[in-house]
């Protein structure tokens, strides 16, 4: 395909397109929809100090974005932080490809403005943390109670007869049904996100994991936990499957609930190491006795038990949490001691 014919394609587009040479790497086209999008006027010297209204860490992220698309790996969607010289932060959506032009590879690109995009669905990830974290807490303070319910209950159908028997027979199916909708109400959770194929988007990851403690530190009276999330920065942006990457903190703090006794603390930590992102969940709990530190990351594995409160296992949260991640090309490893607590440390890449 020629330039002209090129340019004469994207020339009338409503989407803001530019073309950059391969060769020289300078712009050599840019659209009505994108002078318009910028404020820019028709030369196109005036678009060469673009890219400094981005961030540093997102130029890296062009960078490997571009080298990787002249080696024939295309990424569909390239999501940058774009910082005008006024007003608020705006995302906003790369969408480019490689043609041949006259006088070599050109890369075109469309951009689309997704700021209000990306708040709708941090305003969705958030009530849908929310109510996570609401059923986790409900799992661990209402399966311990009911189950010691249930107990008594057959307790004392061996001791009577007659119609207050069956009646306390159905009070008894009653806790027991009670106790197996919670169980199977988190079990869903995970067990659906996990078949779910992997949806990557660029995140905050900490901006989303202090929106999801969030709910648990308001909880803390409740739970009788402390909740504590670190961060070597303020902001560390990251690819990943927001609602998997969710499961991943939702299994470790279902766990970390079960097998902690109160005034117990539960804390994240994460650090920026560059190219990957290391994540540190740990509580002082009981720990993970010796023998099933082996088998801990297998699918029903042996290692499932009971929480403190009676909570159910399936014992399959673990080998959830280990799927996801590999899904992620990231790798997960455990410490744990007996009685003196457990932490988990998965490192995922950035891109």
């Amino acid at each position: 395909m020629t330039n002209k014919q090129s340019f004469k394609l994207i020339a009338d587009s409503p989407v803001a397109t530019f073309v950059l040479d391969v060769s020289t790497e300078s712009l050599v086209y840019i659209n009505s929809a994108f002078k318009n999008l910028f404020n820019l006027g028709d030369d196109l010297n005036s678009v060469t100090n673009f890219s400094s209204y981005f961030t540093e860490e997102d130029k890296s992220y062009l960078r490997e974005v571009y080298s990787a698309l002249l080696q024939g790996i295309e990424k569909s969607k390239v999501d940058v932080r774009f910082n005008p010289l006024t007003g608020p932060t705006k995302w906003l959506r790369l969408q480019p490809w490689v043609i041949d032009g006259d006088s070599g590879k050109q890369v075109v690109a469309t951009v689309t403005p997704i700021t209000e995009e990306r708040n709708n669905y941090s305003s969705k990830d958030k009530y849908a943390n929310k109510k996570n974290a609401v059923l986790n807490i409900l799992a661990h303070d209402l399966a311990g109670p009911l189950a010691i319910a249930n107990t008594l209950a057959s307790s004392l159908r061996n001791k009577i007869d007659g119609a207050l028997y069956h009646q306390i027979e159905a009070i008894g199916k009653i806790i027991a049904q009670s106790h197996n909708l919670i169980k199977d109400l988190t079990n869903r959770e995970f067990l659906e996100t996990a078949e779910v194929q992997l949806v990557k988007n660029r995140i905050d990851i900490v901006k989303k994991l202090k929106e999801y403690f969030e709910e648990y530190q308001q909880s803390e009276q409740l739970t009788n936990r402390t909740f504590i999330l670190n961060s070597s920065a303020p902001s560390i942006l990251i690819e990943v499957d927001e609602a998997k990457f969710i499961q991943i903190v939702n299994n470790l703090t279902t766990n970390a609930l079960k097998f902690t006794h109160e005034e117990a603390l539960i804390s994240i930590n994460i650090e920026d190491k560059g190219e990957k992102i290391m994540f540190t969940y740990s509580d002082n709990g009981i720990g993970i006795p010796d023998e099933f530190k082996e088998v801990l990351f297998e699918q029903f594995t042996p290692a499932r038990r009971k929480g403190l409160q009676g909570e159910p296992s399936t014992g399959m949260g673990m080998w959830v949490v280990k799927t996801i991640v590999e899904w992620h090309k990231g790798n997960i490893w455990f410490d744990s001691k007996e009685n003196e607590g457990t932490s988990f440390f998965i490192e995922l890449p950035k891109h």
